[in-house]
């Protein structure tokens, strides 16, 4: 009797775990702490923001971009390795961070980035969390109010070498930064200088680089070699663009030369409001002389002015920088970006930084083309959302610095396409002294298409500036007005 009642015991006992553990299984189990996945490089680099891992459970972290045109962004998502440089460095670095944060990564490319973003924005929800686009647009997003003031994000440390510091300074809005330049966005470097050295060699010329070591990379230098070159290649007695010249150049390489001797368009004052500077010195009208009496001369061949036939290739600018791949051009002037284009160039070419005024100048000054990306991101983001984004963010840059640009700018930029140490010094040089100016961003009253960009052979830049310096400064004081700042 007493077995047959332990039995019976033993048997409510047993169904009653049974019953607990049912119910248990029901419940919702709380997430699995998501490991910390950074290795041992990661770990111990100073820059590293040490954010804790986290679990968002499947989120989905998208950026938007624009597309259909030459400036795609390619570096942001890529499904799995290629054994290329870039996607492959994209895909490791999504996938430590998809791990650390249990996310995934999504590119969003639309034809119109502004009015998506308008649109989203002011429906007050958003599909996106990091904008990525040219700054003429992230300037008109800054003006009616769609974009987060970064600096207000705690999370983000523009003091880390992967924000770039001279950007965060240049940007401000008053206290205020709607858009920035990072490690994350490596779609361009700077605007520099490409030169032939077998031209150099077989001119008997003085090199840019034995210029720059003795500190003699100056705008009078750049003249002497500018004006050096040209050869009638097919003996016709015309000017073609398959001559040989010394400058392959646009109508907006004047405003380059300018940047490059330390003159900028607009200097933001201690309220962060800015104003015009181009005539702060009478180096303005003397750079711009320069590059008029170089430009004039024949030893110089303007893109603009080319028939539009590509020749086979995308457009009249490829076809022609293939032209001093052909060894028909000492120089050309464009953003490191088109790097690649000259990787199969049989002769070897360098790359300098824009001359300086004089060799009393401190550094060597690259400016940032205005058609390229920066990053910003929509004022829609709040609370755990914007928390979550700025996690992501802050460590897509550290990991960036690390896998992205290393594949980019040490590996691809200084390896496999320039061809000397000095390139890759130079490069470094570039990438530390850009320059960011708020007036050619916004386009204060047309100051790029109705006075920087303008043919510099043919303007005045003086006479110019005083046609358009009344809409200049008014649309200067419309826009710092909206900001809640007074010029």
């Amino acid at each position: 009797m007493k077995n047959k009642n332990f039995s019976k015991i033993l048997a409510l006992m047993l169904m009653a775990i049974m019953l607990l553990s049912m119910f248990a299984s029901c419940k919702k189990k709380p997430p699995e702490p998501v490991e910390d996945v950074q290795d041992t490089i990661y770990n111990h680099s100073e820059e590293n923001p040490n954010i804790p891992a986290q679990n968002y459970e499947g989120y989905e972290f998208a950026f938007i971009t624009q597309g259909g045109n030459a400036y795609n962004i390619g570096y942001l998502v890529s499904d799995s390795e290629t054994g290329n440089l870039i996607p492959d460095a994209v895909y490791k670095r999504n996938s430590v961070l998809s791990q650390k944060y249990n996310i995934t990564f999504k590119q969003i490319v639309v034809s119109d980035v502004l009015s998506t973003v308008r649109s989203q924005v002011m429906s007050g929800s958003t599909e996106f969390d990091l904008i990525i686009d040219n700054t003429q647009r992230l300037a008109t997003m800054a003006k009616e109010d769609l974009l987060l003031d970064l600096n207000t994000v705690e999370r983000f440390d523009m003091t880390k070498s992967y924000w770039d510091s001279n950007a965060a300074e240049q940007l401000l809005i008053g206290e205020q930064l709607f858009f920035t330049n990072c490690d994350l966005n490596i779609q361009e470097l700077a605007f520099v200088v490409f030169f032939n050295k077998q031209l150099i060699k077989d001119k008997n010329l003085t090199s840019p680089y034995e210029y720059m070591a003795n500190n003699e990379w100056t705008l009078d230098n750049w003249a002497i070699l500018a004006t050096a070159i040209y050869d009638d290649v097919n003996g016709n007695g015309n000017q073609e663009e398959t001559d040989r010249y010394s400058n392959l150049y646009e109508y907006h390489n004047g405003r380059m030369f300018l940047y490059g001797t330390g003159v900028r368009a607009t200097t933001n004052g201690a309220d962060g409001v800015p104003r015009v500077s181009l005539f702060d010195t009478d180096k303005t009208v003397k750079v711009y002389e320069k590059c008029k009496e170089v430009f004039k001369g024949q030893s110089s061949w303007c893109i603009n002015e080319m028939s539009s036939d590509a020749h086979g290739f995308t457009n009249k600018w490829n076809y022609a920088r293939s032209l001093f791949c052909q060894d028909l051009y000492l120089f050309h002037y464009q953003g490191a970006g088109i790097i690649g284009q000259f990787a199969d160039m049989e002769s070897e070419f360098g790359i300098v930084p824009f001359p300086k005024y004089n060799s009393d100048q401190e550094n060597y000054c690259s400016m940032y083309p205005y058609n390229c990306s920066m990053v910003a991101m929509p004022n829609t983001l709040q609370g755990e959302d914007l928390e979550r984004a700025a996690n992501i963010i802050e460590d897509l840059n550290y990991y960036s610095s690390i896998d992205l640009k290393d594949a980019w700018y040490e590996k691809l930029l200084k390896r496999r396409y320039t061809q000397d140490t000095e390139s890759e010094e130079n490069l470094e040089l570039v990438k530390n002294n850009r320059v960011y100016d708020i007036g050619i961003y916004y386009n204060f009253g047309g100051i790029v298409n109705k006075l920087l960009d303008l043919d510099v052979r043919t303007s005045n830049i003086s006479s110019t500036y005083k046609r358009v310096q009344k809409a200049i400064n008014n649309d200067i004081k419309n826009v710092y007005k909206d900001f809640g700042l007074t010029s």
